[in-house]
């Protein structure tokens, strides 16, 4: 549904979503009739749609499944789920053995023995690997424990590697690919624990927004860790590129988008990537990708501070349009979040003197 409000004179467009369809609508009654805000963004909620879950997290086998199995895990112990299943899927741009075998590299011989005789390797979400506990993989239909044995040092110094090395913010990748690989330190830090999460460039996982796509609105995608967000962007991002012509580029600060290494990944198509040194310095980069390199669109993956949200409106105010992830659960939680509430319009809050109070009453 399009809606227009009017502030200031001028007129601006938002689109807002209904839950139930994928889409979220932003209620009037959060706000007074002339502190109706104007958004940067239209909104797209992937925290609490059913719809969402089956059409974009639809698994390898065409099942549709929605994210309460992946929320509540059943545990198994190797031996009781292990047999020989294909890797190839209809909705992976990427080569799924290639890609997966670039990931396998990462996971130490006695722990990948078992793991690829799972049924649902071509499914596998990340595998976790924390020192003195058991391996961990986990599947849409829940955890598995990789080996009997817990993770010792030099299975955390095998995985670390065969990674790049590790920025600010603790991430690393695997060159040519989309995978993440996080790490957990102590006090010392030193690497006491890895999440290694499988990336996948995804065919036709925006195509039920290709309307809001071609519609030339911002869009920010609001959902909690593990969704799908970057996924979605990342798609988005290759069908404006590609199909829409259009000058994008992407503000990739820990290469989840473009994947690692300087080639980027053919998963966004002829998208343009530009790297983030310092996670601190994404709002510059944002900043500097508008005034360098005329893009008709910018693509941003994980927008969390106040510099950020300024960054993503004055982009925006120079109509450039704007496609960002935050995370979140609902609308609400964006609006009540200080750092990222701009990206909504904001939220004024008046206290009307007793004259007022009498006027109104």
């Amino acid at each position: 549904m399009l809606k227009r409000v009017r502030k200031s004179g001028r007129q601006d467009s938002m689109r807002f979503l209904n839950s139930l369809s994928v889409f979220v609508q932003l209620q009037s009654s959060c706000f007074s009739a002339k502190q109706t805000p104007v958004s940067t963004f239209a909104y797209l909620s992937q925290s609490d749609s059913a719809a969402f879950s089956e059409v974009f997290l639809r698994k390898r086998r065409g099942q549709r499944k929605t994210l309460s199995s992946i929320h509540s895990p059943e545990i198994r112990r190797p031996g009781k789920s292990i047999s020989t299943n294909s890797l190839s899927s209809p909705s992976s741009l990427d080569d799924p053995i290639s890609d997966l075998d670039l990931f396998l590299q990462i996971v130490p011989l006695r722990m990948k023995n078992s793991l690829v005789r799972h049924e649902e390797i071509g499914e596998l979400i990340e595998i976790v690997m924390d020192l003195g506990r058991n391996p961990i993989a986990r599947f849409p239909s829940g955890d598995w424990v990789m080996s009997d044995q817990p993770v010792k040092l030099d299975d955390l110094r095998y995985a670390i590697s065969k990674v790049g090395d590790f920025s600010d913010d603790n991430r690393s990748g695997i060159d040519n690919s989309l995978h993440r690989i996080s790490a957990i330190r102590n006090r010392k830090m030193q690497i006491i624990g890895l999440t290694c999460r499988v990336g996948r460039a995804v065919s036709g996982s925006a195509e039920i927004i290709r309307d809001l796509i071609e519609g030339g609105g911002s869009i920010l995608v609001i959902g909690p860790p593990g969704v799908g967000k970057t996924t979605l962007i990342r798609e988005i991002a290759r069908m404006l590129a590609d199909d829409q012509k259009k000058r994008v580029v992407i503000v990739d600060t820990s290469n989840e988008i473009g994947g690692d290494g300087d080639v980027p990944h053919y998963g966004i198509g002829l998208a343009r990537r530009m790297q983030v040194p310092n996670v601190n310095m994404q709002h510059n980069v944002m900043i500097e990708a508008v005034e360098n390199h005329m893009p008709q669109v910018i693509i941003i993956d994980e927008i969390g501070t106040e510099h950020e949200a300024l960054a993503a409106s004055t982009i925006a105010q120079r109509g450039v349009q704007l496609v960002g992830t935050a995370h979140g659960t609902t609308i609400e939680s964006i609006m009540k979040n200080p750092s990222l509430q701009l990206l909504v319009g904001g939220i004024e809050i008046s206290i009307p003197s007793v004259p007022v109070v009498h006027q109104i009453f």
